[in-house]
């Protein structure tokens, strides 16, 4: 599934542009996949205490986007993925010692996600966004590679972890870094950011998905939960283009 995802993601970025590509980027693709690994193999009391911690993870998230597209543009991909992840991890070792509640963590995560979305860092207008002198011969299977290790990974890891931190990683910046890894790479720190903010454009709809897990999957399957939460998220991105 996850070879598949990502390839969607990234055709879709070159069809249609970097923008719509970081929104489709933002649905639970990945997020939702670990999700229901989780309760199939550690019970459905380890998804939903996981919820919390996936929130935490949103936040963190934000913190590495943001970070990112500042980074971006006077710094190369290596160097602004690394210190990105830095800030991720760092969002969520204050936020796990804060440990806040799931409806606090929720409100939270929007405002944050709102917030970082008003101070977003603006593309350098005199950059131009370049489409066709980079173009790495393997760069799919490579992403799709890259992403479905990373699921292998929390998956596995999942029952040392605990629900906690494995809801932390678990919104991991994984199709969010290769997506802006990538595009930095291969079209500029101009068409990195613009992914980025597309991503954190989807983010709102990527946060209420999870959040109403906590609830539907007390009284719903894992297949009805997800349906339900999957149509409350992309309406809520149809308005969040929209509106940004």
């Amino acid at each position: 599934m996850m070879p598949m995802v990502i390839g969607f993601v990234t055709l879709v970025s070159r069809k249609w542009g970097n923008k719509v590509g970081g929104v489709i980027g933002s649905m639970p693709w990945v997020a939702g996949p670990i999700l229901v690994f989780f309760i199939v193999e550690q019970g459905r009391d380890f998804g939903i205490q996981a919820v919390p911690g996936i929130l935490m993870g949103i936040v963190s998230l934000v913190s590495f986007c943001y970070t990112y597209a500042l980074l971006s543009k006077r710094r190369q991909w290596g160097v602004s993925v690394l210190l990105s992840y830095l800030s991720f991890i760092l969002t969520a070792l204050l936020l796990d010692f804060l440990h806040p509640p799931l409806l606090l963590i929720y409100g939270i995560a929007v405002v944050t996600i709102i917030v970082a979305l008003r101070y977003f860092s603006v593309p350098n207008e005199t950059e131009k966004v370049n489409h066709l002198s980079r173009r790495l011969k393997y760069d799919i299977p490579i992403r799709m590679l890259v992403a479905t290790l990373f699921v292998l990974f929390i998956t596995g890891i999942a029952k040392l972890l605990g629900p906690a931190w494995s809801g932390i990683l678990t919104p991991f910046p994984i199709i969010t870094s290769i997506l802006a890894m990538f595009t930095h790479y291969l079209q500029g720190s101009k068409a990195a950011i613009i992914v980025l903010r597309g991503i954190m454009i989807g983010l709102v709809g990527f946060t209420t998905f999870l959040f109403l897990q906590a609830y539907l999957l007390q009284e719903f399957s894992i297949v009805v939960s997800f349906a339900i939460a999957f149509v409350v998220n992309a309406l809520i991105n149809l308005v969040a283009i929209k509106v940004w």
